[in-house]
């Protein structure tokens, strides 16, 4: 029998494809080792999180609709003082410099997320200005999209602007995330891409790597493993609409 998990739907459609997770940010750690010079940490730090903001920026005006929007947006959190403030702080009193970031990041994230609503979906968006800062400073590539030739379903913990508004919805069939809303950023531009999503999704930890799954952003429901009869009505219902476009 084929196992089910629920979500949330977020943008409607039905995708069947090979699950392909999005790629594991950088981790820091409290007993990493810190910087001799504090004041060159920093400025370390302050160069990170220019180069970041200036990526995000960059992807904006290459952007079109709310992509545009939401990845200014993102730009400004990654300028934002009061973040740099707590990082500079975790630099001076001795903190690794990579784990400074990941410490003031959690720290607001955790702020935004007691707000609830909206605001606690913007915490994701923090969470990925870190993670690219992180990686910036650790000299690795951030997180993101598998490299693919052949099309899947992209599976996420989350996703941030900077993966949800590059996606290519002829190799991306559908989106799942373990995290997430119906208002995240991750729904509203699947929406805008035409691409079925399902967020809030706890199960979804369970699915291995190419797992081949069947996800309705209609219902919510992610079928994993189908029959060959799912199979087959999911293939005639896109055969149908390629016909009808």
């Amino acid at each position: 029998m084929t196992r089910e998990i629920h979500g949330v739907a977020a943008a409607p459609g039905v995708a069947l494809g090979p699950v392909r997770w999005l790629a594991s940010a950088p981790a820091t750690s409290a007993s990493d080792t810190p910087g001799s010079d504090a004041d060159a940490e920093i400025a370390r730090a302050e160069s990170a999180f220019d180069t970041v903001a200036a990526r995000y920026s960059a992807q904006a005006l290459e952007a079109k609709g709310p992509a545009a929007d939401i990845l200014f947006m993102t730009a400004a959190l990654a300028a934002d003082p009061a973040l740099l403030d707590q990082v500079r702080a975790g630099i001076r009193a001795g903190g690794p410099t990579a784990h400074s970031v990941t410490q003031a990041v959690a720290h607001f994230a955790d702020q935004l997320t007691a707000l609830g609503g909206m605001m606690a979906e913007r915490a994701s968006d923090l969470r990925d200005v870190g993670q690219r800062v992180v990686a910036e400073l650790l000299g690795v590539d951030p997180p993101g999209i598998p490299d693919s030739a052949t099309p899947f379903v992209l599976a996420a913990q989350d996703l941030a602007p900077a993966d949800t508004a590059t996606l290519d919805p002829e190799i991306v069939l559908g989106l799942l995330t373990v995290a997430g809303g119906p208002t995240s950023h991750t729904a509203i531009l699947a929406k805008a891409l035409g691409i079925p999503a399902v967020v809030a999704a706890p199960g979804a930890v369970e699915i291995t790597e190419n797992t081949e799954i069947v996800l309705d952003g209609t219902t919510g429901i992610v079928q994993l493993e189908p029959d060959a009869a799912r199979r087959a009505d999911v293939l005639a219902a896109r055969a149908h609409r390629t016909s009808v476009v």
